[in-house]
């Protein structure tokens, strides 16, 4: 509503969300000014899941065509577009971001002897495949998992979550740092 208490056309509704967010975050009082900011984000997160969640169950229904009609709509299609949800959601931005994520957390993975690959990134949701000692790891999502959701909240703006493929391994305690368990045995020199 506007002020008068007459209805924005669609185009000027975000323009005044714009408007009012910056003069609220502005405020004078640091402490309502981060109120302000924590409302939004809280906001932010509560849209983004719930949208994305809707898609989920859409695209389980076969919703495939009505995903992709909602993303050519001017008005739903910029909602899903602002939460990186919908068609094209699987964009160069979401790849680069989880192989930025993948790429921060790999030298760790490597030197317990694992490594994990992306299986699908879609609506905000990545799908990742542990390899080697983190396929049955008991451990793997306090800290592996952990980890790449911190980095990829960095990242990624549009992130939701990641789900990991079902392990195929037996399951085991994390190894020991700097215990590479590859099966390889080194055998070490005798003096003389």
């Amino acid at each position: 509503m506007s002020s008068d208490g007459e209805r924005l056309e669609f185009e000027a509704v975000l323009p005044r969300i714009a408007e009012l967010a910056e003069a609220l975050t502005s405020h004078d009082d640091p402490s309502t000014a981060a109120l302000v900011e924590e409302l939004l984000d809280w906001i932010d997160v509560f849209h983004a899941n719930g949208i994305g969640r809707l898609v989920e169950m859409i695209r389980e229904w076969r919703g495939d065509i009505l995903i992709e009609a909602a993303a050519a709509d001017p008005i739903a299609g910029s909602l899903l577009q602002a939460y990186g949800l919908g068609a094209g959601s699987d964009s160069e931005s979401a790849r680069v971001a989880v192989q930025t994520a993948l790429a921060e957390v790999r030298p760790y993975l490597h030197s317990h002897g694992g490594d994990m690959e992306v299986v699908r990134i879609e609506d905000g949701v990545v799908r990742l495949k542990l390899h080697g000692s983190c396929d049955g790891c008991t451990g793997a999502e306090s800290t592996i998992v952990e980890q790449v959701e911190r980095s990829l909240q960095t990242h990624w703006v549009d992130f939701r979550r990641i789900e990991l493929e079902e392990m195929e391994a037996e399951p085991h305690p994390p190894p020991a740092a700097g215990v590479v368990t590859t099966g390889l045995e080194i055998k070490g020199r005798e003096s003389g």
